[in-house]
C-alpha cells in the first residue's frame, strides 16, 4: 500500500511539472508569434536627399522655326528633399516628399520668323519675328510635393513612379537676340536690323506660379542607410501664363536628378 502511494505521488509530480513547462512553452510560442507579426509589420520610414539637376526648360516637339542649336548650358540646378515612405508590404510602398530645387538652363539657337518682343533704345518694346541668333535663359527656383508609388525589385533596388507639383517663387525668363533682323509685327513688317550689338528681352512677369508633371525614378542601396538616384520629372504645362503669347509655342521644363540618400529606416 505504501510502495502504492509513493508511486501515484510521483506520477502526480511528474505530470505536473510536464504540464507547467508544457505551459511556459506555449506561452512563449504565443509571445515570439506576437513579436514576430509586430516586428513584420510596415512602418512608416523618411529619407533625406540631396542632388544636382540636369535638363532644360523646351518646346516638344521642336517647333520648325527653331533651326539650329548653338549651345546649352545649366545654372547651378540643384535639390533638397525630404521624403515620407508607407510600406504596405515587402514590395509596394508609397511615397510622399517636400523638395526644394532649382531649375535653371540657358541655350542658344538660330531660329526664323520667332515670335518676339525687344527692347529699344528708349526702354520701350517692339514685338515680331525675330530671325537670327537668340540666346535664352530660363531660372525657376520651387517648391515641389512629389507623390510616388514605390516597387521594391530587390533588396537594394526600386522604382518609383507617380506625379508632382510645384510652386515657382522665383521665376525669370530673359535673353538676348543678334546677328538677325525683326519684322515689326509680321514676317511683311518694316525690317529692323541687329548685329553684333545684341537687343535684350524679358518675360519674368509673364510666368506660371503653379506646375506639374510626372516623375519616374530608381534607387539603389549602397549601405545600410545610404543610397543613390536618379530621377527624371517631366514638366505637362507651360511655363508661362495662358495669355502670353510672344512665345507662341509650349515650353515645358525636363530635368533629371542624380544623387545621395540618406534613410532613417
Amino acid at each position: 500500500m505504501k510502495k502504492n502511494i509513493i508511486i501515484l505521488l510521483l506520477t502526480i509530480c511528474s505530470l505536473s511539472a510536464f504540464a507547467q513547462n508544457d505551459s511556459i512553452q506555449s506561452v512563449d510560442t504565443t509571445n515570439v508569434n506576437s513579436v514576430k507579426e509586430v516586428t513584420d509589420r510596415p512602418v512608416p520610414y523618411f529619407e533625406f536627399r540631396t542632388g544636382f539637376e540636369v535638363g532644360g526648360t523646351v518646346p516638344f516637339p521642336l517647333p520648325a522655326q527653331m533651326r539650329k542649336i548653338n549651345g546649352f548650358s545649366p545654372l547651378g540646378n540643384f535639390s533638397v528633399q525630404a521624403l515620407a515612405n508607407m510600406p504596405f508590404n515587402k514590395r509596394w510602398e508609397m511615397m510622399l516628399g517636400l523638395r526644394f530645387e532649382r531649375k535653371g538652363m540657358t541655350s542658344k539657337a538660330t531660329v526664323k520668323d520667332y515670335n518676339m518682343s525687344i527692347q529699344d533704345d528708349d526702354g520701350g518694346t517692339i514685338m515680331g519675328r525675330w530671325t537670327g541668333d537668340v540666346t535664352m535663359s530660363a531660372d525657376q527656383w520651387m517648391l515641389t510635393l512629389p507623390i510616388a508609388a514605390t516597387f521594391n525589385f530587390t533588396e537594394v533596388g526600386r522604382m518609383r513612379i507617380g506625379c508632382y507639383y510645384g510652386y515657382v517663387f522665383r521665376g525669370e525668363f530673359y535673353g538676348e537676340v543678334q546677328n538677325g533682323y525683326l519684322r515689326e509685327g509680321n514676317p511683311t513688317g518694316a525690317k529692323i536690323e541687329v548685329g553684333e550689338e545684341p537687343q535684350s528681352f524679358e518675360f519674368n512677369e509673364d510666368m506660371r506660379r503653379f506646375q506639374w508633371g510626372l516623375t519616374i525614378g530608381g534607387e539603389w542601396t549602397l549601405a545600410k542607410r545610404f543610397s543613390l538616384f536618379l530621377d527624371l520629372d517631366w514638366g505637362l504645362n507651360d511655363i508661362f501664363v495662358p495669355e502670353f503669347e510672344t512665345i507662341s509655342f509650349d515650353m515645358f521644363p525636363i530635368f533629371g536628378t542624380f544623387g545621395l540618400g540618406y534613410s532613417f529606416k
